[in-house]
């Protein structure tokens, strides 16, 4: 199922990308000239490049972008995810400060789940199992609301070009920290509020190869009502909408497809790091020793998305990602508007008005 979800957005995304360059005009897309898209507190500067007595334009107002983004939420973590991409979603308000970096704003809404396919027993101080009176194996599962909010810097990669002008894809790269929100639910009664007879489960052998059918039997003895709690932090973690909050940091990458002016679609991979073992709502290990230990790894949970983004803002011109600054001098080397060129010297050695290349007196 998760093979299909991807060739179909791949599919989507080289569709729209062979639109994006038969319909995306290439240059910068506004005059250097135009003082309309010059804000006032670089007047001056483009003053002073009009009249010649300074070499740079001024940088122009450009536009803000809104976006919005559907995708899959995982987690890695000690449960094995599975690929859910409804009902996951982002926001964001991005804006340039230059043709390489730029900040936005990231809302990111989203639901993950997971279910393992070895059974585990060492599970004695996991309240969310215990509760029930379990003593037997269990499955391990999980679903777990994950909300973020956060800053992010993103920097373009290819947007200047020395032997061509500005085509219609940006490719860039993202870092960011921010706050995010969790709650994670388990899986650990059935439609009768009784525990799952997880014993009647068919461990079969080379398990690697048969996992598929084991997680067959699971969904078939399993509900989808995640009604129970999962082990969380107490009062050692704030908490914020009864969720529990933890700072993260985010890297990622990302490529936009540019369909106008004004319209663009992104695809976009972006890894968090949580610094925190319970988003999946597992942190025992498994072992055969007397005391339960604690695993080593944190989670770490990922958000792919294919996202629309427009471009908004009157007397402006696109976001600075979108154009190639070196457009400007290319166009004035072949095509000299401004180039302060020198008067010509032409040689007349005997003063008789006829330049010495064409004097024949001489």
């Amino acid at each position: 199922m998760a093979s299909k979800k991807y060739s179909f957005l791949t599919g989507l995304i080289c569709l729209l990308a062979s639109y994006s360059f038969a319909q995306t005009p290439t240059g910068t897309g506004y005059d250097v000239l135009d003082s309309s898209v010059v804000p006032s507190r670089r007047m001056a500067q483009h003053t002073e490049f009009i009249n010649g007595t300074y070499n740079y334009p001024a940088k122009p107002r450009n536009m803000w972008e809104i976006g919005i983004k559907l995708g899959a939420l995982t987690v890695s973590g000690d449960v094995a995810s599975q690929f859910l991409t409804f009902p996951n979603f982002g926001i964001h308000v991005r804006k340039a400060f230059g043709y390489v970096f730029s900040a936005r704003l990231n809302y990111m809404y989203g639901y993950a789940k997971g279910l393992n396919w070895l059974p585990s027993g060492n599970y004695s101080e996991n309240e969310a199992w215990t509760q029930h009176g379990y003593t037997g194996i269990v499955y391990y599962n999980y679903k777990t609301n994950i909300q973020d909010l956060s800053l992010e810097g993103l920097f373009s990669l290819n947007n200047i070009r020395f032997h061509k002008s500005k085509v219609g894809i940006n490719v860039y790269g993202l870092v960011g920290i921010g706050g995010s929100l969790y709650d994670a639910k388990v899986n650990a009664l059935n439609a009768q509020n009784q525990p799952y007879n997880f014993a009647s489960i068919v461990t079969l052998p080379n398990t690697h190869k048969n996992r598929g059918e084991i997680r067959d039997q699971l969904k078939d003895a399993m509900d989808d009502t995640y009604e129970t709690a999962a082990e969380d932090h107490g009062e050692r973690r704030p908490k914020l909408f009864g969720m529990t909050y933890k700072t993260v940091g985010h890297f990622g990458g990302g490529i936009a497809f540019k369909l106008s002016n004004r319209l663009n679609i992104a695809l976009e991979d972006r890894f968090t790091f949580t610094n925190d073992d319970l988003y999946d709502g597992q942190r025992w290990a498994e072992q055969t020793g007397a005391e339960p230990v604690l695993t080593q790894n944190y989670d770490t949970y990922n958000f792919l998305s294919l996202g629309l983004n427009i471009n908004l803002g009157s007397r402006a011109v696109q976001p600075l990602w979108w154009l190639n600054p070196l457009d400007y001098a290319y166009q004035e080397l072949r095509k000299p508007r401004l180039m302060i060129l020198p008067k010509p010297v032409l040689p007349d050695a005997d003063g008789d008005g006829v330049t010495d290349q064409f004097d024949q007196e001489q």
